[in-house]
């Protein structure tokens, strides 16, 4: 599945967070992408790995996402690049984040390059 907007990329990336869909959220991530950021006091940088992990065990757990929300809160596109963010609440039932992301549109279609977040 290739994405045709920037749009659509962070639509699939907030709906990815919202049913713990490891396998959507990879697709949203260019192979290259990387992730820096703080997690509750905790400074990581990498790449999505991790992050995609962790919600495959978040789903594996059972733990309670039903109260999940995630909404686009910014998208500027510029030709073949894009920088956007989502807000969302209920992560794992908990977390509150701030997500900033850089996307390119490449041979396949638009692609996250870099996330950079917070929690609220």
């Amino acid at each position: 599945m290739s994405f045709t907007t920037p749009r659509d990329v962070l639509d699939a990336y907030a709906e990815g967070c919202r049913r713990l869909d490891r396998e959507l959220l990879a697709r949203c991530f260019h192979p290259r992408a990387v992730m820096a950021g703080d997690l509750d006091g905790k400074l990581l940088v990498g790449g999505p790995e991790p992050f995609l992990d962790d919600v495959a065990g978040i789903a594996a757990a059972g733990i309670d996402h039903a109260g999940f929300a995630a909404q686009v809160i910014e998208l500027t596109v510029n030709g073949r690049v894009a920088a956007g963010a989502v807000h969302s609440t209920g992560f794992a039932g908990r977390f509150a984040f701030l997500d900033r992301f850089h996307l390119i549109e490449d041979e396949s279609g638009w692609l996250i390059t870099s996330k950079s977040f917070t929690t609220l």
